[in-house]
């Protein structure tokens, strides 16, 4: 088949054993790639209640159709795995090039499953798979271990890695390649469960379209709104600080509030003019880079890709940390030591809010003030919670099991889905994020219903729950395509915020198949239906599809979003009309007749 390498290597690290299976054409028209096939190999291949570190548990490395292709954003590739944050399905995306690199070496997909008795590297060189003694690589950051591999495998492979943090299966742990994070869900504290420090790839083959000609004609028909992401050129998706603080959903102070007066601090005009040393972009990236390369000023030597946007919204507004230098320091060792920034500022900000209660003190913090705006206390959680060292031990768990073991009413502060902390995109200012992330098969992502066309709406449309279910929906539906093709988000401001002809035509073109848009929107709702079918098998039920307390019962106090808040109510009269759309039952769980419709019937015994 076009577009595909036709194939997908197993690797029991157990036993050390490699399989090759061919993928049909049946199963990728039913799944596409990505995140479909790998939904469908994680519920075949982890059993209920698995323990997500335990061996039974599989960690799954996957590229789409697209992967490889000219395609926008085409080298970008997935995890997908049962996640140690939130006890469910977890998928995580990070670009660069080790996806094309994967597609190129003749697979689609990696899955592995087992432990290894010893530290090991994987290194797929085209046909060639092999496990590497890696004891000399244990406890080196990510960053040491891809130029450590670079010298000893050659300087053409690309790595994905686990860092120290990983290593010692700290829950909030994050994948690397390069300097791009696969940052959600504790992907790292699997790889390292498994004793995996690294998968290594070396990729020489050419990857097969169907229709060259009809791809190029269909870029060239949206040149123009490629052209229009300009912000995201100019700036990267730090630009965005400022304009969702002047909507009024900036969070902030643990999202206290919404609206920062020292937004601009961390903007991104201020990260350009005071920071900024280049421009980098993915493999295939038709805009010409998004990510800006950093510097500290107070630390010459530190320099780093990024800090995006969600990180100067976790380490920045919602710690109340207005010193870029040592947000950038941060994320730096993050990047690093392998941790989700977005989950360590999370953490942070809770931690600081029960400081200003009196919940905690310096003397259960090993004398580190986490006082609101001390930058000094980010650079030193992200060392100790690395490190798991005395209070980091505590704040590496996440603000889901910090808050059930301070008690005191911590709960009501407490700004999780379901054990992931949110990104900063406001469940209160914008209603279409209060019903996506209470249905996401993630937990706190803005990366399966999207916020993207609400922040386009005036406060008055923002303020009624009117058309938000359908816009979840559809931007999940989407979402899940796009990670089954796999590319990058940004797609969406070129063609489409939802499914329409042009994601058809990217496919047909690519593979040479006839789908239709209606196929095309099927495969998306079969894609989220197996994601939600993992959950619910894991024990998921209506009563967990909601939102911080916070979102719910406090309104903004001020800024441009003052007054709004997400009802009990509203989210209730939301769920009932999602659930109907979807084909769930009263309580979330798919019906036989969804999974019937779906091609899903032999899901019915697993709930």
């Amino acid at each position: 088949m076009n577009g595909y390498a036709g194939q997908i290597t197993h690797v029991d690290l157990t036993t050390g054993q490699v399989r090759n299976e061919k993928i049909t054409e049946e199963f990728a028209r039913k799944y596409l790639g990505g995140n479909g096939f790998a939904a469908r190999t994680l519920i075949d291949s982890v059993p209920g209640g698995a323990d997500p570190l335990g061996e039974e548990n599989v960690i799954v490395f996957c590229t789409g159709p697209l992967t490889g292709t000219l395609a926008h954003g085409s080298g970008r590739a997935g995890i997908v795995t049962k996640s140690p944050l939130t006890g469910y399905f977890m998928d995580s995306y990070f670009g660069g090039d080790w996806g094309a690199r994967l597609k190129q070496s003749g697979r689609d997909m990696l899955v592995i499953s087992g432990k290894s008795p010893h530290p090991v590297v994987l290194f797929c060189d085209d046909d060639i798979v092999e496990l590497i003694e890696a004891a000399d690589l244990w406890g080196l950051t990510t960053l040491q271990v891809q130029e450590r591999l670079k010298q000893k495998l050659g300087k053409d492979i690309r790595t994905v890695c686990c860092g120290p943090a990983g290593e010692k299966q700290v829950s909030m742990a994050c994948c690397i390649s390069g300097r791009r994070a696969a940052g959600r869900g504790g992907t790292g504290a699997v790889l390292g469960s498994k004793n995996l420090k690294a998968i290594s790839i070396r990729g020489t083959r050419d990857v097969q379209v169907a229709d060259i000609k009809s791809l190029l004609k269909l870029y060239r028909k949206n040149k123009e709104k490629f052209l229009g992401l300009k912000g995201f050129v100019e700036v990267g998706t730090p630009f965005l600080v400022k304009p969702i603080n002047a909507v009024g959903g900036l969070g902030t102070h643990n999202w206290q509030t919404e609206s920062w007066d020292k937004a601009d601090n961390i903007s991104g005009d201020r990260l350009v003019a005071d920071h900024s040393l280049r421009i980098w972009a993915c493999y295939a990236c038709s805009l010409g880079g998004c990510t800006r390369v950093v510097r500290s000023n107070r630390d010459p030597a530190v320099v780093t890709e990024g800090p995006e946007y969600e990180t100067l919204f976790a380490l920045g507004s919602n710690c109340g940390v207005d010193d870029l230098d040592k947000i950038i320091e941060t994320d730096r060792l993050c990047d690093d030591y392998g941790i989700d920034t977005i989950s360590l500022g999370g953490a942070i900000g809770f931690v600081m809010e029960c400081f200003q209660r009196g919940l905690l003190t310096e003397q259960d913090s090993g004398g580190i003030d986490f006082c609101f705006g001390n930058g000094d206390a980010l650079i030193a959680a992200a060392h100790f919670v690395a490190k798991q060292e005395g209070f980091g031990r505590f704040l590496g768990q996440g603000v889901k099991a910090m808050a059930a073991q301070i008690g005191q009413g911590a709960d009501r502060f407490a700004c999780h889905i379901r054990g992931l902390e949110p990104p900063g995109h406001s469940a209160r200012a914008l209603k279409v994020m209060g019903i996506g992330y209470a249905v996401s098969t993630r937990g706190g992502s803005h990366h399966d219903a999207r916020p993207s066309l609400e922040y386009r709406l005036d406060r008055a449309q923002r303020s009624t729950t009117k058309g938000k279910v359908s816009m979840a929906y559809d931007t999940a539906d989407w979402s899940a395509v796009r990670d089954s093709m796999i590319v990058c988000s940004f797609c969406e401001g070129v063609f489409g915020f939802m499914l329409g002809k042009d994601h058809v035509d990217l496919i047909n073109h690519t593979v040479g198949w006839d789908l239709t848009l209606e196929e095309l929107a099927e495969i998306g709702c079969r894609v989220h239906t197996l994601e939600r079918s993992f959950n619910c098998r894991e024990g998921l039920r209506r009563k967990d599809d909601t939102v911080p307390r916070r979102f719910m019962h406090e309104k903004i106090p001020d800024g441009q979003s003052k007054g709004l808040r997400l009802k009990p109510e509203e989210l209730q009269q939301m769920l009932d009309t999602y659930y109907e759309r979807r084909g769930w039952d009263e309580d979330g769980v798919p019906t036989v007749e969804t999974l019937g419709r779906l091609g899903l019937e032999d899901l019915v015994s697993i709930f």
